[in-house]
């Protein structure tokens, strides 16, 4: 009966299109079911408490027939008397306390559709599989990036190779160089090359970026896999050093490794990015790379996470995002680490992502995020039980999406929610 109501719920939903989006859905109970009060769901925002969700929250969402996960919003959050005989589920990857008539998805080693059974009877069978596999909406390939979309302090410096007065005709009425300079071309303030963009690109014969006068000019706009990258070794590998003495800033990126180190080398001349390079590590002086790489991915260790525009990516700059960053804090059995609880929910959601199921653990304040792709399960003669309890349980309802990626001790599986919207 409940796989008749994923069927019936993910037609109305591909029928939803054809139909007025102002008309409102009813709530569909699949179950009552409930989660303890200890478990964690992964969220747009990270790891949440279930107890800490809050209506319109988004929540990474899985449709059963499509397996396609999305982010959707909590609808309503119910909580419950429960006193009785909870189902605990606690194995290597998976940790969870539910209500008996909790929904749980499974596959099985004859039949991988996503079936579901309520966690009371799932002593029926002797063997049981997770949901192992899923997918995100396809996004488009991020081919460029231009810098000046993302800091604001800056100046931009045009040089031509015709005459200035040639120059100055080409431009439109109120786009004003502040100062011209024989040696570095003409130069305009950020607001004033963000309204004429386009024109100042059509006629420059080269355009660099730097904070002011007397700094030095860099490019200003690159590849996006390559910027991807640069990302990715400042996250893991990178700080800024603000000068009290002069005005400037460094950007370094440690390493010693000899192949990242070339790895990263071999980046900066596909930027055109000039760099001091010693044995330890890279550093480029600049305060618009400064602000940028700050503002984009935090100040200090404990404070890094990533950009808000990696969301939008395609998965194969996501893979390239996440195979940087293990490259940098991680090891060969693909464990990251990290100080940063910021940046370790970015990872887990960075996972989940890419059809990884997360699972962490936190270790004298070190998070360690362990990056493999498994065919997981259980046997109920194991790893099933009983457990006594008298509590109050908590009921999600989720927009169109019945399965949520949920579980407790850092150990996530997908599991089923008591209605949806």
């Amino acid at each position: 009966m409940t796989e008749n109501i994923e069927r019936q719920l993910t037609e109305r939903n591909t029928r939803g299109t054809l139909e007025s989006s102002t008309k409102k859905k009813k709530a569909c109970e699949l179950a009552g079911g409930g989660f303890t009060a200890e478990t964690e769901v992964l969220t747009t925002a990270g790891l949440t408490p279930v107890t800490d969700l809050s209506i319109g929250q988004k929540v990474y969402a899985l449709d059963p027939i499509s397996r396609i996960i999305k982010p959707k919003p909590v609808t309503a959050v119910q909580t419950v008397p429960f006193d009785g005989q909870l189902v605990t589920l606690e194995a290597r990857r998976v940790d969870i306390q539910v209500a008996p008539d909790h929904r749980i998805p499974y596959r099985t080693k004859a039949d991988s559709r996503i079936r579901f059974k309520r966690a009371g009877n799932l002593d029926e069978k002797s063997e049981y599989k997770f949901i192992n596999s899923w997918r995100s909406v396809p996004r488009k390939h991020l081919e460029a990036v231009d810098i000046t979309d993302f800091v604001d302090e800056y100046e931009i410096c045009v040089s031509y190779d015709g005459h200035g007065h040639t120059f100055r005709a080409a431009l439109p009425e109120g786009c004003e160089p502040i100062r011209n300079n024989g040696h570095t071309g003409y130069h305009f303030d950020a607001q004033t090359f963000k309204e004429h963009q386009s024109v100042i690109e059509a006629i420059a014969d080269e355009i660099t970026i730097r904070s002011g006068p007397n700094h030095h000019r860099r490019p200003y706009r690159f590849d996006g896999d390559d910027f991807i990258e640069f990302l990715g070794w400042f996250v893991t590998e990178g700080s800024v050093y603000w000068s009290t003495s002069s005005d400037t800033a460094q950007v370094r990126i440690a390493q010693e490794n000899e192949r990242h180190r070339q790895s990263i080398g071999s980046l900066f001349d596909r930027m055109n990015l000039d760099v001091y390079r010693n044995k330890s590590w890279f550093a480029i002086g600049s305060k618009v790379f400064g602000r940028l790489l700050e503002d984009l991915c935090g100040a200090g260790s404990h404070n890094k996470h990533l950009p808000a525009f990696i969301w939008n990516l395609s998965r194969k700059q996501q893979q390239l995002l996440l195979e940087v960053l293990i490259a940098g804090d991680g090891n060969e059995r693909q464990t990251y680490y990290t100080v940063s609880e910021r940046l370790a929910n970015d990872v887990l959601r960075l996972c989940l992502e890419l059809g990884i199921k997360p699972r962490y653990t936190v270790r004298k304040g070190v998070w360690q995020i362990y990056i493999r792709e498994v065919n997981d399960g259980f046997q109920p003669a194991a790893h099933l039980g009983r457990k006594e309890a008298t509590q109050e349980l908590y009921r999600l309802t989720i927009e169109d999406y019945s399965v949520v990626m949920a579980g407790r001790n850092g150990k996530f599986q997908w599991v089923g929610v008591s209605n949806i919207s």
